[in-house]
């Protein structure tokens, strides 16, 4: 029965799932809506789309700024900041940069952060090969909310998608971590790009060029804001 009802919204994925587990667990972690949504760190992604992996004509390009919410989650901005910038550990890269765009599911999600097999199915957090969920007090509310994907509880690593759409079916279940702030008109091209109907893999490759992430000048974000289908303009 669990099964089932883990798997009733669930999209068919390679290993990592944004999808809404259902299941029911004694320990929830803190689902309590912030007083504030106080962006601390901004990370930038250069993305390109080109044919398939080995062509070197770039058909799109785009870049995106997502804000961080550092104080509501530290632990996963913290990873995701990290493996934003690049670190090597136990002989291993950590970093997005080259990392494909795996899945799109359109009118649901763009996912990436593979950076072990770069197919959707590997995953490894700085902390180990997966992480807890901090909490659940940030909400897939509107398009444009940057969460990490998992294959079920206290199962994070490196894997993150993107909303294109609300999809309040995965609060409770998918740590939310970020904001799109500029690129989302790229992101909704990226999120109709064709696909293979078993995988939901992009037809076309899309892949990360260069990212970085820093700490910047801390600002709120206002309740339109969260909400908006449009970029985000910081003052």
């Amino acid at each position: 029965m669990i099964n089932f009802l883990k798997y009733t919204f669930a999209i068919v994925l390679l290993g990592y799932y944004c999808d809404g587990t259902l299941a029911v667990v004694d320990d929830q972690p803190d689902s309590t809506p912030p007083e504030r949504y106080t962006i601390t760190h901004e990370a930038v992604f250069d993305i390109v789309v080109r044919e398939n992996a080995e062509s070197t004509e770039i058909l799109q390009s785009g870049q995106i700024i997502i804000g961080l919410f550092g104080d509501i989650v530290p632990m996963t901005v913290l990873n995701f900041v990290s493996i934003t910038n690049g670190l090597y550990r136990s002989q291993t890269n950590f970093t997005y940069k080259n990392v494909p765009f795996h899945r799109v599911v359109r009118d649901f999600c763009i996912q990436t952060g593979d950076f072990i097999n770069r197919d959707g199915t590997g995953s490894m957090s700085i902390y180990g090969k997966k992480f807890v969920d901090e909490n659940f007090r940030l909400s897939h509310m509107s398009e444009g909310w940057v969460s990490m994907a998992n294959y079920g509880k206290d199962t994070n690593g490196s894997q993150w998608f993107i909303t294109l759409v609300p999809a309040r079916w995965l609060d409770g279940h998918h740590v939310v971590f970020g904001r799109i702030l500029q690129g989302m008109k790229f992101i909704h091209e990226l999120g109709e790009i064709p696909t293979f109907k078993e995988t939901a893999m992009p037809k076309n490759y899309i892949e990360i060029t260069n990212c970085s992430a820093k700490d910047v000048q801390r600002y709120d974000l206002t309740k339109d804001d969260l909400i908006a289908n449009q970029d985000i303009i910081v003052a």
